[in-house]
């Protein structure tokens, strides 16, 4: 039996306002209106669900039985559309993100956070599956809605916005960096103790490529980030490194431009479908002034694709 919600509301709205008159008159619409919806009503479900009492009406056993199931689902029904309504007001609600590398650190910290700060219903979850490809498959398979990649990336299934062009620099200790200019050019290098993140499959970014070529032959390859900051701030090696995160976590380090300048294009992923409230505020968040603000010789960032994505 297929009944639908217009019907069990004025079935109910019968009930509680003592005949179709006045349901009619509560709900805003014609008498006849109310009278063809429970006759249409009764005809769904094959039985009478009102007997006649003098001037009034009276549920039948059967219209009682359907009263308590019409009731429970509008009640649900409303639950649900409050639900929903507080997602889209990001009142609540989940963003789940993948994202690649350091970008997890910078940009993405300081979005999330004002994400949050606006948001405090709201819940994200960050997850770090690896290269970018992977990033891409999260993405994909739908574990994330969105993901932080280096463009360009080269995928038919998803689309991509580019969001902030980040400076990588080598990070030094005060010994190894005496004497070294900046900007350092990139022919000098290779010259210098120098540690990289272990090769991850997948194939190399655009950056990736470049640090590799202006690092030469590392001296430590490790797949532990953290180990190679203590080793750089103990004096031991140097390495690439975003600006923006070695302002944050590499205090003791002192930070060199390369000549010409290293740039890594940070871009977000997403299934080509309209997004959800919640990436979209992050999207929002990410495209304001506020956090597009140039580093040191940056180039512009430039949009790949329509900036507010909400095609399908």
């Amino acid at each position: 039996m297929g009944v639908d919600l217009r019907l069990l509301r004025f079935f109910v709205a019968i009930i509680d306002h003592g005949g179709v008159t006045r349901a009619a008159e509560a709900l805003y619409v014609a008498q006849p209106s109310v009278s063809q919806a429970l006759r249409t009503l009764e005809q769904r479900v094959g039985v009478s669900l009102f007997e006649r009492v003098g001037r009034g009406l009276r549920l039948t056993d059967a219209g009682r039985e359907l009263e308590v199931r019409a009731r429970s689902v509008l009640a649900e029904v409303e639950e649900a559309r409050a639900r929903v309504d507080r997602v889209a007001r990001l009142d609540a609600g989940r963003l789940t993100v993948a994202a690649a590398s350091t970008l997890a650190i910078h940009p993405l910290g300081p979005w999330v956070k004002r994400l949050l700060d606006a948001h405090p219903g709201l819940r994200v979850h960050v997850s770090e599956p690896g290269p970018v490809p992977a990033v891409l498959a999260e993405i994909s398979d739908g574990a994330a809605e969105i993901g932080l990649v280096e463009l360009p990336v080269h995928t038919a299934s998803l689309a991509t916005v580019e969001l902030a062009q980040e400076e990588l620099v080598i990070a030094a200790g005060p010994g190894l960096a005496a004497g070294l200019p900046d900007p350092l050019p990139r022919a000098s290098v290779a010259g210098l103790p120098s540690g990289a993140l272990t090769r991850v499959p997948g194939g190399r970014t655009a950056s990736e490529r470049t640090m590799a070529e202006v690092l030469g032959e590392p001296r430590l390859r490790s797949a532990q980030r953290q180990l190679l900051w203590d080793l750089v701030e103990q004096d031991v090696l140097v390495t690439f490194v975003s600006r923006a995160v070695a302002e944050r976590l590499l205090p003791d380090a002192e930070l060199r431009s390369l000549d010409p300048p290293v740039f890594r294009r940070v871009g977000l992923a997403h299934r080509p479908e309209r997004l959800a409230p919640a990436a979209r505020a992050l999207l929002e968040i990410a495209l304001s002034p506020r956090t597009r603000r140039p580093r040191r010789g940056a180039p512009p960032a430039t949009s790949s694709g329509d900036p507010m994505p909400d095609r399908p």
